[in-house]
């Protein structure tokens, strides 16, 4: 068995300090999957490794320890006590702001406490959730994107891109949470049974428990027949919790994934790692759809809103490999997969650390849209520190309900982008056949989308929101989004359980007797992305988006 070489990924540098005041625990996570508390599949698992968050943890930063690993370290220990029985975790990492630790497998599932004590004192009593078994998938790209994970039939090669799996390929993957073992120990098969997913098809599990490192979980599974792309999708099911959602590199032969979802060569892949960086630029249409809310008879809101907008970003070529193409387009998974992604209000400790730093690149002032009922100027602007363009808020339609041909271009380029000018042909979007039948989901029995007519050069996406609220209230809330992914041609896509079950159930809001949901289920038709090249740029990218979103309610 290997070390996957990213044993705790959030661990940081921190500079040391003297102890000055008590500590404080502000959250807790399962190390891999950073899944936030509220959601469904949230919970430490007994003997897995989880971060706690907060601050003056400690007076000095420890790097990763080596075994036999302690429950003291540099003077500070934890407790965690749950149904009166007291436990203490066992250091892998410390700093000021973050202990990385394994939870003891003896200790009750429940909920209970934590406290972490220093010279300065004890921290107050902060909750936390025990689950038997819950496990977070180690990914690149904190608890998303490609998996960390080993080819046993490529010479043990690390899977990326340009070394993809094969159908009947054994991979190695990692995380932690698969559930407990008798002291603790290292390379201790589990046999309480899990379930794979690979691209929505359960595969077959080789082998599944501790890896040679404590805490450290290995699973071992068969790459099915049938799934093919760049980014399909992977979940582990274990102790009825679903992990959280990474993708995988799957080539029918060889070792190159292509996807008509990821137009990227290999020219383009061997020049990203020669140079260091990848420059990337996405141009969108949209024509959105939304419900209004009706009472009384009476409806108020919704329509249809057209859009456009475009960024244009560098990144490194280390977070290129992470997943940091897909995440810049704004992420996706390959045809039949499925991703999820989850967020919340109160952010700070209890969410995952962030994933990525880019630099964003100036194509000039304004990237112009030229289509059937004229042209409309997209400027510069900043918002929420992104660097972007977009269509001014007084904007009018502008892509017709039958589609058309737009041409784009930003003029005489910019200082990070050159000139360029590209394409798209717009056809007639599909038709959501079954859309006024859903309004209340079942998320252990997922749901069906059906659609008419599209464009076969077209592809669908099926994207669902869920707001859950922590406390009740309607200010503190945690959420869950999913992506599908389906051909046209299929006319219809299932949304798996798995899928649905990581998300919370939807929080409703009632008033003068009118009980409104907050969640949605949107059908997007979107076209094949099509490229375009400019100075600056390894690539550019060009897609429209017809959405219809209806508001449902998963229970």
């Amino acid at each position: 068995m290997r070390f996957p070489g990213l044993l705790l990924a959030a661990a940081a540098t921190f500079v040391g300090h003297a102890f000055a005041q008590a500590p404080t625990v502000g959250g807790l996570l399962n190390n891999y999957s950073f899944t936030l508390p509220g959601l469904p599949n949230y919970g430490i698992a007994q003997g897995s490794i989880f971060d706690i968050f907060g601050t003056n943890l400690a007076g000095q930063t420890t790097p990763l320890q080596n075994p036999p690993l302690q429950s003291t370290l540099n003077g500070v220990t934890i407790n965690v006590t749950v149904s009166g029985v007291t436990t203490h975790p066992l250091f892998y990492f410390q700093s000021p702001i973050q202990i990385d630790a394994i939870l003891p497998s003896t200790t009750p599932v429940g909920t209970g406490t934590i406290t972490v004590t220093t010279s300065a004192g004890t921290s107050p009593e902060f909750p936390i959730q025990v689950v038997a078994s819950g496990f977070g998938l180690l990914t690149k790209n904190n608890g998303a994107g490609p998996v960390v994970g080993y080819d046993a039939n490529n010479n043990h090669e690390l899977i990326s891109y340009s070394a993809a799996t094969n159908p009947g390929d054994t991979l190695e993957l990692w995380g932690t949470g698969l559930g407990p073992v008798a002291d603790d120990a290292p390379s201790v098969s589990i046999t309480t049974p899990i379930e794979v997913d690979i691209g929505g098809i359960p595969a077959t599990v080789t082998y599944h428990g501790r890896s040679s490192y404590a805490g450290l979980d290995q699973v071992n599974v068969v790459v099915p027949d049938g799934v093919s792309g760049c980014n399909v999708s992977v979940v582990v099911i274990s102790g009825g919790y679903v992990s959280n959602y990474g993708t995988l590199p799957v080539a029918p032969s060889g070792r190159t994934c292509s996807d008509p979802l990821n137009p990227l060569s290999s020219d383009i892949t061997d020049k990203v790692n020669t140079s260091g960086s990848f420059s990337g630029g996405v141009i969108v249409l949209n024509k959105s759809t939304t419900p209004g809310t009706t009472i009384g008879g009476v409806t108020v809101g919704g329509g249809t809103v057209d859009s456009g907008s475009a960024i244009f970003s560098k990144i490194t070529a280390a977070q290129f490999n992470a997943g940091g193409y897909t995440a810049a387009a704004g992420g996706y998974s390959s045809i039949g997969s499925c991703i999820v992604n989850f967020f919340s209000s109160t952010g700070g400790s209890s969410a995952p650390p962030p994933a990525f730093q880019v630099t964003y690149l100036n194509a000039g002032p304004n990237i112009n849209i030229t289509g059937p009922d004229g042209t409309i100027a997209m400027p510069l602007q900043t918002v929420n520190d992104i660097t972007l363009y977009g269509t001014p808020a007084t904007a009018t339609s502008f892509i017709p309900d039958s589609g058309g041909a737009f041409a784009f271009d930003n003029a005489s380029g910019g200082p990070d982008v050159g000139a360029f000018t590209a394409q798209l042909q717009l056809a007639t979007p599909l038709n959501w056949s079954n859309k006024d039948s859903i309004s209340t989901v079942d998320r252990t029995q997922g749901v069906t989308v059906n659609w008419t007519g599209g464009d076969p050069d077209t592809y669908v996406n099926i994207t669902g929101l869920s707001f859950g609220s922590v406390d009740g209230s309607d200010s503190n809330f945690v959420a869950g989004y999913f992506s599908c992914q389906a051909p046209v041609a299929a006319g219809t896509f299932t949304v798996p359980s798995p899928v649905l079950l990581s998300l919370p159930a939807s929080y409703t809001i009632t008033a003068g007797g009118i009980t409104v949901s907050t969640s949605s289920l949107s059908l997007l038709n979107i076209t094949s992305p099509v490229t375009f090249t400019a100075p600056g740029l390894d690539v550019g990218l060009i897609e429209a988006i017809v959405e219809n979103t209806i508001t449902v309610t998963y229970q």
